[in-house]
C-alpha cells in the first residue's frame, strides 16, 4: 500500500457535500462497530467477576481436595493416610479429618433433614473458610451450657436452615439418627442434644440452608464409629492444580480409596458458567455484525457514488489490486475505529467499577454489595481481533465490486 492510497480511502471516507449521506452512513457504522465491542467487554468482564465470585465461594466452603472411600466405608488409618498424602505432595498446606452425614434434625418448632459435618474445629480453619463467614455467635464446637445449665455439644448452622428452623445462638437442637450401622434391627433412633454456637451466611443458599457443623468427635460418638473419620481434607498452595493433584493422588491411592478435587465435585455449575460466557460472547457479536453489515451496505454506497472518480483513476493507472486496497482501507478505518472508541470506554468503565464500585448490588439478595468486575487480556485481545477481522471481511465484497468496474464505463457514468 502505497501513501497515495492511504490518502484516497480517508478522503472517500470524509464528508463532502454531495455524498454526505454516504458518510453518515460510515460514522452510524463506525458507532455500530463501537457500541457492540463496548458490550462485548463489559458483558465479558461482568461474566468473569461473577464467575470468580462463584469460584471464591465454593473453595472457600469446600476443600481444594479430599481423599474418601467407595461406599462410604470408614477410614480408620487416617493419619497415616494423611501422612502419606503428605510426603508425596509438597503443595499440601493442611489437612483435616472429617465426616458426613445425613442426619434429622428438630428445634422446638421444626424437624428437619440436613447433611452435617462432623470436624475438627482448628484444623478444618486450614482447609475451609467457613469460620470466616461466622455472622453471629461464635466458630465452635466445643461443649456450651444450655439454659438448663447442662453442657452440651456446640452446633454450627448456616443462615438459612437457622431460619428455617426458627433458632437464634443459645438454642437447643436434637440430632436424630434413624439408621445407625450398629442399631439392632427394630431399635429407636439415635439421639443427640446440641446448643446452637454459631451460625454463618456465605450467601449461597444451597450452603446457608442444608449444612451444620458438629465436633468430630461428637459425630463419631452418634455414628459408633470409635475413632474412624469418613474422608480427609486437603489444601493446596494452587487451587487451580488441585485437579492435577487429586490425579496423582490416584496414582498410589489403593481401593477402597479416591480423590476427589473442588472442580469435580462442581463439575456442574462450572460447564454452565463456561457455556454462558459463551452464549453472551455469541449473542452480543451479533451486534458488531450488524454493523459489519452496515459497512457493506456504506462501501457499497461509496462505490456507487463515487463510480466516476473511480474509472478516472483506472485510466489514469490505478491497478484493480489498488482500487480494492483503497475501499478495503476504508472499512477498515471504521472497524479500527470503532473497536478502538468502543473497547477503551468499555475498558475504562470496568477499571472505574473495579476501583470504585459505584454499580451497586441489592445486599439482602447477592452475597458482595458491588457488581463484580473482572477484565482479563486474552478476552480483550479476542474482542479487538474479532472486531477488526469482521469489519475487514466485511469491505471483501465492495471492494471487489469496485476493483471490478470497466473504466471507460465507469468514465461515462452519471
Amino acid at each position: 500500500m502505497n501513501k497515495l492510497e492511504w490518502l484516497i480511502a480517508w478522503r472517500y471516507l470524509g464528508a463532502q457535500r454531495k455524498s454526505l449521506f454516504v458518510s453518515l452512513i460510515g460514522i452510524f457504522s463506525m458507532l455500530g462497530v463501537s457500541i457492540g465491542v463496548f458490550a462485548l467487554v463489559v458483558a465479558l468482564a461482568a461474566v468473569n467477576g461473577f464467575e470468580e465470585e462463584v469460584t471464591a465461594q465454593m473453595i472457600g466452603k469446600d476443600a481444594h481436595l479430599e481423599i474418601m472411600s467407595y461406599n462410604g466405608e470408614p477410614i480408620e488409618s487416617y493419619d497415616s493416610l494423611t501422612r502419606e498424602a503428605k510426603n508425596r505432595d509438597s503443595n499440601i498446606v493442611a489437612s483435616s479429618p472429617f465426616i458426613i452425614y445425613k442426619v434429622g434434625i428438630s428445634s422446638k418448632k421444626v424437624n428437619d433433614g440436613i447433611v452435617i459435618y462432623g470436624i475438627d474445629a482448628e484444623s478444618a480453619k486450614g482447609v475451609t473458610d467457613i469460620y470466616k463467614y461466622i455472622k453471629w455467635g461464635e466458630y465452635s464446637v466445643d461443649s456450651l451450657e444450655d439454659l438448663t445449665g447442662k453442657m452440651r455439644p456446640g452446633i454450627i448452622l448456616g443462615s438459612g436452615l437457622a431460619n428455617r428452623l426458627r433458632v437464634v445462638v443459645g438454642d437447643k437442637l436434637v440430632l436424630q439418627l434413624f439408621q445407625s450401622p450398629d442399631e439392632a434391627l427394630g431399635s429407636g433412633p439415635k439421639m443427640m442434644m446440641c446448643v446452637v454456637s454459631g451460625i454463618f451466611e456465605t450467601g449461597t443458599y444451597e450452603y446457608d440452608g442444608n449444612l451444620a457443623y458438629i465436633g468430630l468427635k461428637e459425630m463419631q460418638k452418634l455414628l459408633g464409629m470409635g475413632d474412624a473419620v469418613m474422608g480427609i481434607q486437603f489444601r493446596i498452595k494452587d487451587h487451580w492444580k488441585a485437579g492435577e493433584a487429586a490425579y496423582d493422588m490416584s496414582q498410589w491411592l489403593t481401593y477402597p480409596y479416591y480423590s476427589m478435587d473442588w472442580k469435580a465435585k462442581n463439575i456442574t455449575l462450572l460447564k454452565w458458567m463456561n457455556y454462558e460466557k459463551f452464549i453472551v460472547a455469541a449473542v452480543i457479536c451479533l451486534i458488531i455484525l450488524v454493523a459489519a453489515f452496515n459497512i457493506i451496505s456504506s462501501l457499497i454506497m461509496v462505490v456507487i457514488d463515487k463510480t466516476k472518480e473511480i474509472g478516472i483513476l483506472r485510466s489514469m493507472g490505478f491497478s484493480k489490486a489498488g482500487i480494492m486496497r483503497v475501499f478495503m482501507l476504508m472499512g477498515s478505518f471504521i472497524g479500527v475505529g470503532g473497536t478502538i472508541v468502543g473497547g477503551t470506554i468499555g475498558l475504562v468503565l470496568c477499571k472505574l467499577q473495579e476501583a470504585y464500585h459505584f454499580i451497586t448490588l441489592p445486599g439482602d439478595v447477592y452475597v458482595i454489595p458491588y457488581f463484580p468486575i473482572s477484565v482479563h487480556l486474552i478476552d480483550v485481545v479476542l474482542i479487538f481481533v474479532i472486531g477488526i477481522a469482521l469489519c475487514v471481511l466485511a469491505t471483501l465484497l465492495p471492494a471487489w465490486k469496485a476493483s471490478r468496474l470497466d473504466p471507460v464505463g465507469a468514465i461515462r457514468h452519471e
